[in-house]
């Protein structure tokens, strides 16, 4: 590759799919403005790989090189935050507030759910001392003070990695694809914000469901998903529905303390006439698949097909030329696609700071789409969803309330997603 790793996702980025993602946390006081500004400067400071603004060279090519100016941090935009402009001082993340609520706006090429979460955690950690005058223990949290750790940078050599080949194979066959929902999504006019709803559910008791029906969290959940998605389509439609769950694989390619988005999709085929077995078959079915390919191997299969395509783009001359590459030969459109998506890489240390935060959402783009972040002794799921009546993720819940599983519904809002925007030659 001859850019930053981190950039290459800009080339698929657009105002549909922005692969940006929106960090809300809710904190149990009113936020104080101008202590947030200094914590956020601050903790900022401590990330030099999230510092930075786009360039274009001579041939149309995206890199991202350092930005020192300061981070912008700002009451709640109404509209969508155009990452990358003047408006947030050309970086590529920016800090919102409103009321108790903080959102983390950033571009999802430079980091993943557990890279974010180092600058967050950090930034609540200094924006807490800042606010209240108190001293909290680090807990492992990367403060302003905290040393550059080895490997934290870290990127694989796809050359220094094994050639052994995984053992068997994933199902590829075709599926249920919500195509419909993603094509009135695109059509319509004018424009209107994607929907996503949060739910709380009590740790101690999911976890308990969990092990009594053979699961995990993202087995249950992902057994869930496929029974809603059969409440609302007909067998003629959904013969067949995969679902998605996330794999973060950086100790399988030599970088576990690293920072870059290194993740993989475990895939899930459920034929429609599993749609009468009970959950705990169902959780089964999906934690035998998911630990048939949790094998290294296909992790290192997966990273060397993402950098042979990001090598690639560098091979095309011109900008659109190498957007359409990009989008054209991306790993997020290669079989087996899915028919949902479960994104959970387990539970988060907060240590002190939960004494201060109230919940956590991760807002993304996607459709049938759940994220999941844990907090003290909740689960906080956040269910995306381009359909306007709702229609999936209200046979969630009811597929929730039909096993006995408790939630609390905060409500529904528009997503609000920040956009990346190219700078002009």
């Amino acid at each position: 590759m001859k850019q930053n790793p981190d950039s290459y996702l800009l080339y698929e980025a657009n105002k549909f799919i922005t692969y940006n993602i929106r960090i809300k946390i809710v904190m149990t006081d009113p936020v104080k403005p101008e202590a947030l500004e200094r914590a956020a400067q601050t903790a900022f400071k401590r990330f030099p790989y999230y510092a930075k603004e786009i360039r274009l060279d001579s041939d149309g090519g995206i890199d991202l090189i350092p930005n020192e100016r300061p981070l912008k941090v700002s009451p709640v935009n109404p509209t969508h935050t155009r990452l990358g402009t003047a408006d947030v001082n050309y970086h590529l993340c920016s800090i919102e507030y409103a009321g108790d609520t903080i959102w983390f706006n950033m571009y999802h090429g430079l980091c993943g759910g557990c890279g974010v979460m180092f600058w967050i955690k950090s930034t609540l950690y200094h924006y807490v001392q800042e606010a209240y005058g108190v001293t909290l223990a680090k807990d492992g949290i990367k403060t302003a003070d905290t040393p550059f750790a080895p490997g934290e940078d870290a990127y694989p050599d796809p050359a220094a990695l094994p050639d052994d080949p995984p053992m068997g194979n994933v199902k590829k066959d075709m599926c249920y694809i919500p195509a419909m929902d993603y094509a009135l999504q695109i059509l319509r006019t004018p424009r209107k914000d994607c929907r996503y709803f949060e739910l709380e559910l009590e740790t101690g008791d999911f976890m308990k469901y969990a092990r009594s029906n053979d699961g995990s969290p993202n087995s249950i959940l992902a057994a869930l998903m496929f029974r809603a998605i059969c409440k609302v389509t007909s067998p003629s439609v959904a013969k067949a529905i995969r679902g998605n769950i996330l794999c973060n694989y950086r100790a399988d390619v030599g970088c576990p303390e690293t920072y870059h988005d290194l993740i993989r999709l475990l895939s899930v085929y459920y034929p429609r006439e599993l749609e009468s077995r009970d959950i705990e078959y169902l959780s089964t079915v999906t934690r035998s698949l998911m630990y048939l390919q949790m094998q290294p191997e296909f992790s290192v299969e997966s990273f060397r097909s993402t950098f042979k395509s990001k090598s690639g783009t560098d091979d095309v001359t011109g900008l659109m030329r190498k957007k359409l590459y990009a989008i054209t030969h991306s790993s997020f459109t290669k079989p087996p696609v899915g028919s949902f998506l479960i994104s959970y890489v387990g539970k988060e240390n907060w240590g002190e700071l939960e004494n201060y935060v109230s919940r956590i959402h991760c807002i993304t783009d996607g459709h049938l789409m759940v994220e999941v972040n844990t907090l003290r002794d909740k689960f906080y799921l956040t269910f995306m969803e381009m359909n306007p009546k709702n229609k999936f993720y209200n046979a969630f819940c009811e597929s929730m309330r039909e096993v006995g599983i408790r939630y609390r519904e905060f409500g529904g809002y528009d997503r609000n997603m920040a956009y990346s925007v190219l700078p002009k030659k």
